[in-house]
């Protein structure tokens, strides 16, 4: 018989009071919830620190560790012991399960690819003390700060729209409820997020594009670099140069094997600008071209279809504008008849290709541009060139004039928008033309700097 001053407990350990074999931790309670007025036994157990999966170990906001508790719905202690014993293991199940869920998120989280970019940001010699100071502010700023967020700590796999959408309207709380006032903050962190999942495509091949909700308010009075056509002409002439004018020679394939070195990178390099200028390509687009991604669909005609694009829209094929594209691309394609076109001899099986490739081709142009004698407000790269062909293109076949159909058309040939064909290039093209036409027809001297002063 059951002793009766032991049934009118109100609190057991299971391992001590109870003698429940199973049990293998001395802290798993069971006890009557008094505030509650519950007949019923609750359970409670209060893991080591080191295994505590919870945020903060489990701290309520007084700084107290606080135990994990569940229900045995049991009036007898015994029965209520080996509901608990139960409970216990169902958790340790979980907190198994979400201490492995932690491991693999460590090793893609945002703050693992965070630690890879910056890393490498900070040893670009263009980049300076507040460039590095202004970066660190966006990912560790007092509480707008990326690192700041929940899902920053998720696997970079498992982020999604909503996070991005939540974070964005946290900023906009921060900025006082005006969408406009935190516009270039959402930019800013916009740029570092797209840079770190760039970072993890080597992990996550079929990573997609983080998705962002309209950034409303956005200022936008920069004009993107690009090189006018007195410059991109001249770097070409000296990238020519420097292959020893074997970039615009037809090479078979082994005489594009058998190249020096040094004439066979300028080579790659001249066919890595051509290809991106007559097509309007993205810089990430440049790893992964393939020759059979290119068809002549005759008349001089060349049209490219890409495998992948930013946010996996829709692509149609896309064609060159200028006659020239299809001299060059039978260029390339007599000494690079198959598999990769830029830098073919550069490892795309290691880590990083995409990031190697374009470090590569990066580092080429700027010395090219060196070399040209062209002086930029800013470092050139790659993407530089894609504003190159868009802005050249419009300006010279005075795209200004024409209609949304055409201007559409355009757009989608070169895998952008009309929206952004206006504000990026459009609008510094029309503003330009009607300083000029100014310049024109106002008359000179009608206007002296001077005081008129009567003596």
């Amino acid at each position: 018989m059951v002793d009766a001053i032991f049934l009118m407990k109100e609190t057991f350990n299971v391992y001590s009071d109870l003698n429940l074999n199973r049990c293998s931790v001395t802290n798993l309670i069971i006890f009557r919830n008094k505030a509650h007025n519950s007949k019923y036994f609750q359970c409670k157990w209060l893991p080591p620190r080191n295994i505590d999966v919870r945020p903060n170990f489990g701290k309520s906001p007084c700084g107290k560790r606080m135990p994990y508790e569940g229900s045995t719905g049991e009036i007898d202690p015994i029965r209520a012991g080996k509901k608990a014993l139960i409970w216990f293991e169902e958790l340790q199940n979980k907190i198994m399960n979400v201490r492995e869920e932690q491991k693999y998120n460590a090793q893609y989280n945002l703050h693992h690819y965070w630690e890879i970019w910056y890393s490498r940001f900070c040893n670009d010699p263009s980049k300076s003390d507040k460039n590095k100071s202004d970066r660190l502010n966006d990912w560790n700023g007092d509480g707008f700060g990326i690192a700041h967020q929940k899902w920053s700590l998720k696997s970079i796999d498992q982020i999604r729209k909503k996070d991005i959408a939540d974070y964005f309207s946290f900023l906009d709380t921060r900025g006082n409820g005006s969408s406009g006032s935190m516009a270039n903050r959402k930019c800013q962190q916009k740029a570092i997020l797209n840079k770190l999942n760039d970072e993890a495509l080597d992990d996550f091949p079929d990573l997609r594009p983080f998705v962002y909700p309209e950034i409303k308010g956005k200022s936008n009075t920069k004009q993107v670099e690009h090189f006018r056509r007195d410059e991109w002409d001249r770097l070409l002439k000296k990238i020519i140069e420097l292959s020893d004018n074997f970039a615009i020679k037809s090479l078979s394939k082994n005489e594009y094997e058998e190249l020096e070195p040094d004439k066979k990178r300028w080579v790659d390099l001249y066919d890595c600008l051509s290809l991106l200028f007559f097509f309007y390509l993205r810089s990430e687009d440049i790893s992964r071209l393939r020759s059979d991604w290119f068809r002549d669909v005759g008349n001089e005609t060349i049209f490219l279809k890409l495998e992948k694009t930013k946010q996996d829209r829709l692509k149609q094929e896309t064609e060159h504008y200028y006659p020239d594209g299809y001299k060059v691309w039978k260029r390339i394609q007599q000494r690079r008849p198959d598999g990769f076109v830029c830098f073919p001899h550069l490892d795309r099986t290691k880590k990083r290709a995409t990031k190697n490739i374009n470090e590569t081709a990066n580092s080429l142009l700027q010395e090219a541009v060196k070399k040209s004698n062209i002086f930029k407000k800013t470092r050139m790269t790659l993407t530089n060139v894609r504003h190159t062909a868009f802005r050249l293109t419009l300006e010279e076949l005075d795209m200004v004039s024409l209609d949304e159909q055409e201007l559409r058309l355009f757009a989608d040939n070169g895998n952008t928008s009309v929206e952004m064909l206006r504000k990026t290039y459009l609008k510094y093209i029309q503003r330009g033309k009607l300083a000029s036409k100014a310049r024109k027809n106002l008359p000179s001297n009608s206007w002296a700097m001077q005081k008129k002063v009567s003596i």
